[in-house]
């Protein structure tokens, strides 16, 4: 009789934690689906979320299409995004692992210098500092002070190969390791140094050492010969441009990371639910009872080894601006931002690729991961971030200050959203000298080579696989705007140039382009002005 009593008190408990569960299952689900039909499925056709908890998964749910021409064709949790920045959590994880392997690195780990890498005693043209002592660890939390030169990869002559010979050139804006500059080529640095040390393709490494383990079967790259999207779940990745929305090309994806360590994974959120489970497990795989990457090793990623000055998320999440609760970003680790939400630690990462919107937040104290996935734009994260905080507060039991309205209006009604950059308006402005004066070859030592030409007329300006239409502006000096098109045409800004004049001659003699942080282009075969006689 004692034994069925507690039987049945066992089964009475069971079944509240059920419903329990299955009522804040309900609760976030018709959120999320109010918020998405009042505002965000004509900007972010598909949308996946994923969310573990103490080692399990707890909630997935996934709305919209993948395709906008196939609405027959539901997003599911199987789905795969491309996660941009979120792949710099595969390559630290890949790396730490390959370190961990070998005898000869092992001892050093992330704080081997890659002069010893290199094998190379002036690896930074403008800093002997950098070239001495920089580590694996100064790349991984972007403590070189190099300024994020991502139109670089524009110029697909340069191969993974060939981009520490660029990188090479870079001079220095900030302090090193006393500065933050986010630089993603460092994670094309990163990736390369693994396959030099493994012997395989970092696109294989990671299928080894981390998808089969984990069983991440929804998971693969922009830049595997396997990867076919027409035959894959794969959700069409879309940009935004004077209010239509525009399809991202294949091709443009696999050219744009390239690199790898820093944007080449897609990814599911089921699967992502999976490797977060793992990070938050201290790197252990399910089943396993061997980690992949030792305990100091593993723990070594959620410390915050830069530190952030002024994060923008604070702009806009923080009591400061009216709102009623904050969230903060302070520091740097392996691929994460570290912060605070609510007095919890956060290990928080968003990945923004042309044409997808991602963000995983880790809560390494309750064991608590949300990832989010979406296609389309969300301009200042603000979607994915109040979602992500409204999530936390449902499984952390606070009562939440969000809810399907506001995470619409956000950041109404605590302050104004940001007023858009208008499109400059654009008119035919004559070039005012012949246009075989701009024609031409202009180099630059980390740029490389753009081309000027005369297509039929019109001046164009064109860079390893993008082209751009030069429109003259109205101006003094001969500045120009440059109008991506064809491959780039909707995905990059348009921008402005300015050529220069020798002072005596007025020859065009060089080019300065905006877009790729400002830099010099200097004109091939131009003959030096003639000396000014002296009196």
């Amino acid at each position: 009789m004692a034994a069925l009593r507690f039987f049945l008190v066992l089964a009475i408990f069971f079944t509240q934690c059920m419903c329990q569960n299955n009522i804040l299952e309900m609760y976030i689900r018709t959120t999320i689906n109010n918020a998405f039909i009042n505002c965000r499925s004509m900007v972010n056709p598909g949308l996946a979320v994923s969310v573990v908890k103490d080692g399990k998964v707890v909630f997935t749910h996934a709305l919209g299409v993948k395709n906008r021409n196939v609405p027959s064709m539901p997003v599911t949790t199987n789905t795969m995004f491309g996660i941009g920045a979120l792949s710099q959590a595969f390559a630290n994880v890949l790396t730490l692992a390959t370190m961990n392997r070998s005898e000869k690195l092992r001892q050093k780990g992330v704080d081997t210098t890659l002069r010893d890498l290199f094998n190379h005693k002036a690896l930074f043209k403008h800093s002997y500092l950098r070239s001495r002592y920089a580590t694996l660890l100064d790349l991984m939390t972007h403590r070189m002070g190099f300024e994020n030169h991502k139109y670089l990869r524009l110029d697909n002559s340069t191969t993974p190969d060939q981009l520490m010979v660029r990188v090479h050139q870079i001079d220095p804006k900030g302090r090193f390791r006393d500065s933050y500059y986010y630089n993603d080529l460092m994670y094309g640095i990163i990736a390369k140094l693994t396959e030099d040390i493994s012997g395989s393709q970092w696109e294989t490494l990671v299928t080894a050492e981390i998808l089969n383990r984990l069983g991440m079967t929804s998971t693969s790259f922009f830049t595997s010969p396997a990867f076919n999207p027409f035959l894959q779940d794969v959700a069409q990745g879309y940009v935004k441009d004077n209010a239509a929305l525009y399809p991202v090309s294949y091709e443009f994806l696999k050219e744009w990371t390239r690199f790898c360590g820093d944007s080449c994974v897609l990814s599911s959120a089921n699967d992502m639910a999976r490797f977060m489970i793992f990070l938050l497990g201290n790197g252990t795989a399910p089943g396993s009872m061997i980690p992949l990457v030792s305990d100091d090793e593993f723990s070594n990623m959620f410390k915050p080894w830069n530190r952030l000055q002024s994060p923008s998320i604070e702009e806009y999440l923080s009591k400061a601006q009216g709102v009623p609760v904050s969230r903060t970003h302070s520091g740097v680790a392996l691929g994460f931002k570290t912060g605070q939400y609510r007095g919890w630690n956060i290990l928080e990462q968003t990945g923004d690729l042309f044409g997808y919107s991602t963000m995983m937040t880790l809560f390494p104290q309750t064991k608590l991961g949300i990832f989010i996935a979406m296609t389309g734009e969300d301009d200042k994260d603000f979607f994915r971030t109040t979602l992500s905080s409204y999530i936390a507060d449902i499984y952390h039991k606070e009562t939440p200050w969000l809810n399907s309205t506001l995470l619409c209006a956000f950041p109404l009604p605590w302050k104004a959203a940001p007023v858009p950059k208008p499109e400059p308006v654009i008119t035919e402005v004559p070039l005012t000298r012949p246009i075989s004066d701009f024609v031409g070859q202009y180099v630059n030592n980390l740029y490389g080579t753009v081309y000027v030409v005369d297509n039929m007329g019109q001046l164009e300006l064109h860079y390893g696989f993008v082209k751009f239409i030069l429109k003259r502006k109205e101006s003094s000096k001969p500045r120009f705007y440059m109008i991506p098109t064809g491959a780039a045409e909707h995905l990059i800004d348009i921008d402005t140039l300015k050529f220069s004049e020798q002072r005596i001659t007025n020859l065009i003699d060089g080019v300065n382009i905006d877009k790729f942080e400002d830099s010099d282009f200097k004109k091939v075969g131009v003959p030096a002005p003639p000396s000014v006689p002296t009196i």
